[in-house]
């Protein structure tokens, strides 16, 4: 069965010849770029400098060789490694080294040796300045991250007091009106890029596609008010200012709506799945705010998006919230959405067996295939494989699961239980489950 079809399937609650394999589809489905290059070491593989696609989190862009060796059924529509879409994007920006203009492409790489001991390979649009603190990193000239000499990843600006939420210091409603929001709307020539991947993976592939943009922090709904506001004063105004909270979402979801429609026109043909957000709205022991809540504030509007990518094309919604997020799984499943991630199943009411007796044959559970908290760093070979039977034996019935680990797989982890991982996923995952 070609892997499209089987990812199709288990959308559709249909039962494939196997569970589909999900590594490195998403920036929650994938792997620090140290524990990636320990993984090549441990299975004899070419070692090289690895390509990050993700800089903030150092995640890995997953080699063709270990898609193949682990059965992998889908891929990102942005990928740069093999097969690779033939089409950049050129980046023209002011540089934060020395002040010349350049131009590069998404495709333009060099080797910057991380402080966690491993060459990787940054686009040339990324430039690493070592400063007192560790390392700054700026995208097109534009300072996003800074990460400390013992770290393994750029951590926010927010966190090291180098700025402030753009929308820290607002108001009023006219204060939100002023701001420069058209900044978030999705660039045509970005979209026409995104078209042309789309088109030559589907016709130069077998995998199934997704599409992860969908625009920053105009993508996201609550974690949009939490990065502009900051964490505190957007709890605070979904509860004591609550026209103010409106005001910033209908201009969040304003860009969303717009985004989302040049995305769907350009890529809905080829593409089997599409993000519609990334909104944590759990903790590790609860909700991060209630379904009353949750009701007057998001739940229209991602019904509106969700109900616009149905109508317009045939792709599968694809939802990332962390944490504890049982109570909202209906209300989810009322409004259309097709998939959740991460399914973190060590969080409070998280349970396996009561997510999928409940809402297995309503949504589809994509992760949830191994606990990357407590199981996969620590645990024996032998036991991630009893960890991760138990768990495919649980979601895999009647399809609607789609096998990856529960969020990014992080420094630190064994490789032979990521082995492990894959190994029992393709070999005990085919149907019928036993």
């Amino acid at each position: 069965m070609k892997f499209r079809d089987r990812v199709v399937l288990a959308l559709r609650h249909e039962e494939p010849d196997r569970i589909p394999i999900d590594f490195g589809a998403t920036p929650c489905t994938s792997i620090h770029a140290k524990t990636y290059y320990e993984l090549r070491k441990y299975l004899s593989l070419p070692l090289k400098s690895v390509r990050i696609n993700d800089i903030g989190q150092q995640l890995a862009e997953v080699d063709k060789d270990i898609l193949d060796l682990f059965h992998v059924d889908v891929i990102n529509i942005n990928r740069v490694l093999e097969p690779i879409a033939p089409h950049p994007y050129i980046y023209r920006f002011v540089s934060a080294i020395d002040g010349s203009v350049k131009e590069v492409s998404d495709h333009e790489f060099y080797v910057w040796r991380a402080p966690y001991g491993v060459d990787v390979e940054i686009p040339k649009y990324v430039e690493i300045i070592e400063i007192e603190e560790g390392f700054a990193g700026y995208s097109a000239g534009k300072l996003f991250g800074i990460m400390p000499r013992s770290g393994y990843y750029f951590d926010s600006l927010v966190r090291w007091r180098k700025s402030k939420p753009l929308l820290a210091d607002v108001r009023s409603v006219d204060d939100v009106k002023k701001f420069d929001w058209d900044s978030f709307k999705v660039a045509d020539d970005v979209v026409e890029i995104l078209r042309k991947r789309a088109e030559y993976l589907y016709k130069n592939t077998d995998y199934a596609l997704i599409n992860n943009f969908i625009g920053n922090p105009g993508g996201y709904h609550d974690a949009g008010g939490q990065n502009l506001r900051g964490w505190d004063k957007w709890l605070s105004d979904l509860k004591i200012r609550k026209p103010l909270a409106e005001a910033i979402l209908d201009h969040i979801h304003e860009i969303m709506m717009y985004n989302i429609k040049k995305i769907v026109s350009a890529i809905g043909e080829y593409v089997q799945v599409t993000a519609i957000g990334y909104d944590d709205l759990g903790t590790e022991e609860g909700p991060q705010i209630d379904v009353k809540t949750f009701r007057e504030f998001y739940k229209h509007r991602y019904e509106e998006l969700i109900g616009y990518v149905k109508k317009h094309s045939k792709m599968f919604t694809w939802l990332h919230s962390c944490g504890s997020i049982y109570p909202f799984i209906k209300e989810f499943i009322d409004i259309g959405l097709d998939a959740i991630n991460p399914v973190q199943i060590s969080a409070k009411g998280m349970d396996p067996e009561k997510l999928k007796k409940e809402f297995g044959d309503q949504i589809t559970f994509w992760g949830g295939g191994v606990d990357t908290q407590h199981v996969l760093p620590f645990a024996k070979p032998e036991e991630v494989v009893d960890h991760v039977k138990k768990l495919i034996k649980i979601f895999a019935p009647r399809g609607g699961f789609v096998y990856a680990s529960v969020h990014n797989i992080q420094p630190g982890v064994p490789p032979q239980n990521i082995v492990a991982m894959f190994k029992t996923a393709y070999e005990y995952g085919k149907y019928p489950i036993r």
